[in-house]
């Protein structure tokens, strides 16, 4: 059975259409978008003037950073160990389930342990739990003694958690072409330290092990995603064909040149500092750099670097105040389209493609059509009580606003007045009023 929505305010993923519409999905997919009538047997739910549009995407996921702290992993207790895999593929599941209650149908993979966004990704598509469109990310990749390597070498674990390391262009080759083998799409470096991080020596990686790396994943068709914050790494990963600039703090205008040419998906991320200043936890170099990446993001915008929403999101907090800024809860990721849309020189159609458009260009890489309201797009697709352009901040009170989320055509939250429904049953159709 067709589905069909009438009365619908739509932005479709660039903008906010004129006037109502009616759309129409078959399958998985969107049929039709218009005033045509609705099919013979469809499904009709008249929206009232309702928003529709692409299911939002965030583009840094820690699927398993659910029970982790900050003060833990400074104590040098290793992310993704703080509970058997099994347990974290549950914290996994849980929070793929806060993305949806978010309005979220999809991630793009950041890093996890225990090949978990591989492994929830064979479960949801074989039926066995429900959960959003993944783009599957490896480990973190790192190099011995750098950032992420525990100082207490003693401790070293006998298996890995979210960070691994290696050296040299040969151990690089060969690790990106196994997690490859093992389901990842995306390959996540530590190029570099900042962002939150002590920047006491900028280079992590050598140049030959990052080229050797985005070789390897190129040729298996998979991506590169780096966590990158000095100018001259940024310059260097965006020349060796680096795809996703994590963080990317000191980017400025020579940096948004080289991207916009090399079209290189841009995550500020800038909620996480934003906490930490808030805090107390920063100092006056880390909230010169946030008003930098501020102030740097329209010019960004302008010349078209393909800009991502994307957080670290996490359980970082915990131990500090009770009401976590950065927790895996429901609402926590819609914040962001608020914050970015409130920065002069943005609008918020521009803030709010860079969580559909721009997102779905970064988790399915041309394979398939996503993130628009458009014919023969994928019907991955949210209902808002409210106009998001107007309110942007409506994304992150999904209590209040989110009335459906909808994943490949099905839906999987369903709040719509019972009265909003009605089978068509002639061959005539019936139009929007």
């Amino acid at each position: 059975m067709a589905t069909t929505f009438t009365n619908a305010r739509v932005f479709d993923g660039t903008s906010l259409l004129s006037g109502t519409r009616t759309v129409t999905l078959e399958g998985n997919r969107i049929a039709s978008i218009g005033t045509d009538p609705a099919p013979p047997g469809s499904d009709v739910i008249d929206l009232g003037g309702m928003t529709l549009m692409p299911g939002l995407i965030t583009c840094h996921f820690h699927p398993d950073f659910y029970k982790f702290t900050l003060a833990q992993g400074l104590a040098g207790d290793p992310l993704g160990k703080e509970f058997p895999p099994g347990v974290m593929m549950a914290m996994a599941i849980r929070n793929g389930r806060v993305l949806l209650e978010s309005g979220f149908t999809g991630y793009v993979g950041a890093s996890c342990s225990n090949d978990v966004d591989a492994q929830y990704k064979i479960a949801i598509a074989e039926g066995i739990v429900e959960g959003p469109r993944i783009r599957a990310c490896s480990p973190h990749i790192g190099t011995t003694g750098d950032l992420n390597d525990s100082k207490l070498w003693w401790r070293k674990q006998v298996t890995p958690g979210t960070d691994v390391f290696f050296d040299g262009p040969v151990e690089m080759r060969k690790i990106v072409r196994e997690y490859f083998r093992r389901g990842c799409q995306t390959i996540k470096i530590f190029a570099s330290q900042g962002h939150g991080f002590p920047n006491r020596v900028s280079r992590n990686m050598d140049r030959d092990e990052i080229e050797a790396i985005v070789q390897a994943a190129h040729g298996r068709g998979a991506k590169v995603r780096a966590h990158v914050s000095d100018k001259p790494m940024i310059m260097e990963c965006i020349e060796l064909g680096v795809d996703i600039i994590d963080h990317g703090n000191e980017i400025d205008e020579e940096a948004i040149a080289a991207m916009a040419e090399k079209g290189t998906f841009w995550v500020p991320s800038l909620i996480y500092p934003k906490c930490l200043l808030h805090l107390g936890w920063g100092d006056a170099e880390m909230q010169r750099l946030y008003d930098h990446v501020r102030g740097i993001l329209p010019a960004a915008q302008a010349a078209g670097v393909r800009l991502l929403v994307g957080d670290d999101y996490s359980g970082v907090f915990r131990e500090v105040i009770e009401d976590d800024p950065l927790d895996h809860q429901v609402g926590n990721y819609g914040r962001e389209f608020a914050y970015y849309a409130d920065i002069p020189g943005l609008t918020a159609e521009q803030v709010l493609a860079w969580g559909t458009r721009n997102a779905a260009e970064a988790l399915l890489d041309g394979e398939d059509t996503l993130g628009i309201v458009a014919p023969d797009a994928l019907a991955d697709l949210i209902v808002v009580d409210g106009d998001p352009v107007a309110d942007p901040g409506l994304l992150a009170r999904p209590h209040e606003a989110l009335r459906a989320v909808i994943r490949d055509g099905a839906f999987v939250i369903d709040r719509l007045p019972p009265d909003a429904r009605r089978t068509v049953h002639s061959d005539q159709g019936v139009r929007a009023a």
